[in-house]
């Protein structure tokens, strides 16, 4: 499959290089700003999110019994844990007593999780392991341990649902992670082996902006030759970009100048297409995993719990095992996604955020080559909806309809 895929890829790109690109004229559409500042629109939002596995740590950040990592889902905190016999649990990160925070670290090992306020202590697991004074309570221990959420770790990555649809709906089991990326690219992910990954290095930062303008960067190069002009800009074509559907996700293929050549020199069984380019595959809700021959750069941005106009993003890297050892490699690529991105496309994105807040205008106009800007926002349109009852929708909210799309591959 993965020959098949990288073969197609070529015949794309040798198509769009032979014929031009982008077109030459294309449709510009208007999108309301409300998009990105409404919180109602962002309360909805989250709401749906919940609903959906939600990549929350990668699982080389615990590969040791009591290890632990904790995260900020939407409204819900929650600690991932490795129990004793290597199973992962996500648990909230609450006391079950009066509601205090268990684990404050961003991680670390326990054998035991201990809550600071009156004592309670938990297993890994989130049972209740020992309560002060427990003579004082009349309630079963067995009801008063942390909530346990829906987890499966797939693909190296552990998936959270923080909050699957009612018990009395027919759909009440938690999606799995494969139905939810949907099978084409469940297969993807799987000879793209990201489970043999590790973590080489991890930041979080706090952004000033919706997180669907975090995730726009990745879904068009229309800016590459200006914002990114001192930085990666002479590595890549200008504007020259493969979009693939699969389902609400998307994948964009980033073709490097060195691969328009390869493609150009080399006879078609003999291309290698993934050794020169970048992939960032854009999964709902608020997830970037951006594949390159030689690393992963994994993107969680995670909706602030109340600010429609607030991110809280994680950025890490990933290294397959043969470079792992290679530190000085591993800082230098490390170095150009923790300082580039939020340097240059955060930056940007604060600004813009700040403009519209302001109401200077209340459209933004969307170019043929950003149409699939559109296309994921009618996909969390899609989303909402699919996970909102009928009796609290919103009738005057703004709805993005999606651009019309002849291909999954724009060409």
């Amino acid at each position: 499959m993965r020959r098949e895929f990288e073969l197609s890829l070529g015949d794309d790109l040798a198509h769009m290089v032979e014929y031009g690109y982008p077109p030459a004229t294309g449709p510009s559409r208007r999108l309301p700003v409300d998009v990105y500042t409404s919180p109602e629109r962002h309360r909805r939002e989250l709401a749906a999110f919940a609903a959906r596995p939600a990549a929350a740590v990668h699982a080389s950040e615990i590969p040791d019994p009591g290890d632990f990592v904790t995260a900020q889902l939407g409204a819900t905190p929650v600690i991932v844990t490795r129990n004793r016999d290597g199973t992962i649990n996500a648990l909230v990160n609450v006391c079950a007593h009066r509601g205090a925070t268990v684990e404050h670290r961003p991680s670390g090992s326990q054998r035991v999780l201990s809550c600071d306020f009156h004592g309670w202590s938990y297993d890994l697991d989130g049972s209740l392991r020992s309560v002060t004074d427990e003579r004082l309570f009349a309630t079963e221990r067995c009801e008063r341990g942390l909530r346990r959420l829906a987890c499966e770790e797939r693909h190296g990555i552990v998936w959270v649902t923080v909050d699957p649809p009612d018990s009395s709906s027919p759909s009440a089991v938690p999606m799995t992670v494969r139905e939810w990326l949907g099978d084409e690219l469940d297969d993807v992910f799987g000879w793209l082996e990201l489970d043999a990954m590790t973590m080489h290095a991890t930041k979080d930062i706090d952004v000033a902006c919706n997180w669907k303008m975090l995730t726009d960067g990745f879904l068009e190069l229309y800016h590459l030759k200006f914002l990114h002009r001192n930085s990666i800009a002479p590595y890549f074509p200008s504007n020259l970009i493969v979009t693939i559907l699969y389902g609400d996700h998307l994948a964009t293929v980033l073709p490097k100048n060195r691969l328009i050549r390869h493609i150009a020199e080399q006879q078609r069984d003999e291309w290698q297409i993934l050794e020169h380019l970048a992939m960032p595959f854009v999964l709902m809700p608020g997830t970037v995993v951006q594949w390159q021959a030689g690393h992963v750069e994994l993107f969680s941005f995670r909706p602030h719990p109340s600010d429609p106009t607030r991110t809280l993003c994680r950025l890490s890297l990933l290294v397959p095992p043969h470079q792992a050892s290679d530190t000085a490699l591993c800082d230098r690529n490390w170095e150009r996604v923790g300082d580039t991105i939020p340097g240059e496309d955060f930056v940007v994105a604060e600004q813009v955020q700040a403009n519209i807040d302001s109401r200077a205008f209340t459209e933004l106009q969307i170019g043929h080559s950003e149409r699939f800007l559109l296309e994921h926002l009618a996909a969390v349109d899609r989303l909402v909806a699919a996970t909102t009852p009928e009796a609290t929708r919103d009738d005057d909210a703004v709805v993005i309809e999606p651009p019309a799309l002849r291909t999954a591959a724009e060409i």
